[in-house]
């Protein structure tokens, strides 16, 4: 008995473990399962593909099936992958898909081909792709794009405007571009515009995306054909984590490729000359007071605007020129370049400004200036220019009008004596009174005439010997004063007070006459360190060039050297002096 019993727990345990077996061998089976599917088998060549491979097994599964050889026929537009588990009837399944979006490559018979993963392998899928089916009358696709050139040949470094235009009737969530690349070629990307436009009845939304392209050499440029992808929505409630399901929809979209000749500069255009290739150039001046009131070392701001169609602002060339009069400096400040970028092209705008100072009167001349450019609409040469221009400048300041000077007294009352002295008579001819009373009234005034030109003479002497002390005295307290207050703009370094106070002291102490600008400063002093801190001035003012080498200190220096200079000569020759201190 047993025997019979250990015989039967023996048999029930070899039927425990081969059943044991075979379901653990059932459950290996199951998870090495790796199967491929597509939504559909035949497609466009402007339309997608939707692939989902899935591996049944662990949710945790590492690494994945070699997608490789799908590239040769198919691009993979996209890729996730998710790990689910799934329980149902007292049964767990877990598993790993891959999903992936295919563009295909080419027309015709096309294979997805087996994969292989952790031991199992999917079977291959063949994929029929058609020609894109033309539009017929009154259908219009839901999305399309319309590819544009302005002009099928240009110049080179002529402006060529390329335009895409995206229609759509259905909502897009993404629309992904190539980027635009060439050899040889600037591009500047146009202003984004987006409008409605209603095609067969049907409204349309479209984004339009512009280019301006600057090919760099002559010959054939070639727009190549560009691949879009359009994510287009098909369900009204979205979530992030939807990925099929038809959810949404991606569209293959295809731009038309172009050609463009690219023509050589024409060989009448001046050499040398900057080649400005445009459908419109202006150069146009403007100053900041009138130049027909030009004085002496005064600075009157010029500005020169240059702005043309189709050029971006690299491609514009220096505008002032230089003086050719060597009364006339022109300071040149730092030029202004601007680029409007917008649906019709590229404009470029060139600013130059400059401060133009006489050093002498006369008659000045300020250089015009000549721009040669081609006109690519009429296609011949043009000049955009503005004429030379003569200025007469006075010497100095405007001359005052001279005061009348009243006749001396003395003349005056020489006058009144001989009227006095002619007697009077009746028409009888007897006089009114006897003539030795009319001699004598004739020599008392006289008398007292006399004495009173010789009080006036004395007395205006006196006062004008006071008044030369007086004057003197003042006018070198004033050019001390002034000497100082230079001193302190020397000291706190602001340029333009150091110009205001030098050229105050230097009239005060030259004569007004004669010092109108630091270069009367610079050809009074006769001084080498003071010229040079003068030009240097000058060249800081009106160029804002921080490398003018202008020093105040060295300045105060040289103008002190200079005073001491002519107070030495001065105690020499006081007559060779004498104007030193008028003013």
């Amino acid at each position: 008995m047993k025997l019979y019993r250990s015989m039967l727990i023996q048999k029930t345990v070899a039927i425990v473990l081969a059943l044991a077996a075979l379901s653990c061998g059932a459950i290996s089976a199951h998870a090495q399962t790796l199967t491929a599917s597509v939504g559909r088998t035949t497609i466009g060549e402007d339309e997608t593909l939707n692939l989902s491979v899935r591996y049944n097994g662990s949710s945790n599964t590492r690494g994945q099936p070699d997608f490789a050889n799908l590239s040769s026929q198919f691009e993979i537009l996209n890729q996730s992958q998710s790990n689910r588990m799934n329980s149902y009837n007292g049964r767990v399944e877990s598993y790993t898909e891959w999903q992936m979006i295919l563009a295909p490559r080419t027309t015709g018979s096309l294979l997805i081909p087996a994969f292989e993963f952790q031991g199992a392998r999917s079977t291959p899928i063949k994929v029929t792709v058609s020609d894109a089916q033309p539009v017929e009358p009154g259908n219009v696709k839901e999305v399309f794009i319309e590819t544009s050139i302005d002009k099928e040949a240009a110049y080179v470094q002529e402006q060529v405007i390329l335009r895409y235009k995206f229609y759509y009737s259905v909502n897009i969530d993404e629309l992904a571009k190539e980027d635009l690349t060439f050899d040889n070629v600037l591009i500047e990307p146009l202003e984004e515009t987006r409008y409605g436009k209603t095609i067969n009845g049907k409204p349309f939304q479209v984004v339009e995306f512009g280019y301006a392209l600057f090919p760099q050499a002559s010959g054939v440029l070639e727009i190549p054909e560009q691949t879009w992808n359009a994510r287009i929505s098909r369900s009204p409630r979205r979530s992030v984590f939807d990925f099929n399901g038809g959810r949404y929809e991606l569209k293959r979209l295809k731009t038309t490729a172009k050609t463009i000749n690219i023509k050589e500069k024409p060989a009448s255009f001046p050499a040398g000359a900057t080649w400005l290739p445009s459908s419109a150039l202006t150069l146009a001046e403007s100053w900041a007071s009138d130049p027909s009131q030009f004085k002496v070392g005064e600075p009157i701001t010029r500005t020169l605007n240059l702005q043309a169609n189709g050029l971006i602002s690299s491609q514009l060339p220096e505008i002032n020129t230089e003086a050719r009069d060597p009364r006339l400096k022109i300071y040149p400040d730092q030029p202004k370049l601007n680029d409007k970028l917008d649906t019709d092209g590229a404009i470029a705008q060139r600013i130059e400004t400059s401060a133009v100072v006489v050093n002498e009167g006369g008659e000045i001349g300020v250089p015009g200036v000549r721009i040669p450019w081609w006109n690519t609409v009429t296609d011949e040469l043009e000049y955009a220019e503005i004429p030379d221009r003569k200025f007469w400048v006075a010497a100095g300041e405007k001359s005052k009008q001279r005061p009348i000077v009243p006749a001396p007294p003395a003349a005056t009352e020489q006058n009144n004596t001989q009227q006095l002295s002619t007697p009077s008579t009746t028409p009888g001819g007897a006089s009114g009174a006897p003539s030795w009373l009319y001699l004598l009234v004739a020599v008392l005034i006289l008398t007292n005439g006399v004495s009173i030109l010789l009080w006036l003479r004395a007395s205006r002497q006196r006062t004008n010997t006071v008044t030369s002390k007086d004057n003197q005295r003042a006018g070198t307290d004033s050019e001390k004063s002034l000497l100082n207050a230079f001193k302190n703009a020397c000291e706190q370094g602001d340029e333009a007070k150091i110009r205001r106070s030098a050229l105050a002291w230097a009239q005060a102490f030259w004569g007004k006459h004669t010092i109108t600008s630091l270069s009367d400063i610079a050809r009074k002093g006769t001084d080498s360190d003071l010229k040079t801190q003068c030009l240097a001035l000058d060249a800081s003012l009106f160029r804002k060039d921080d490398a003018s080498g202008f020093d105040p200190t060295a300045f105060y220096r040289a103008v002190q050297q200079v005073r001491d200079s002519y107070r030495v000569n001065k105690s020499q020759n006081t007559d060779e002096l004498a104007p030193l201190y008028h003013g």
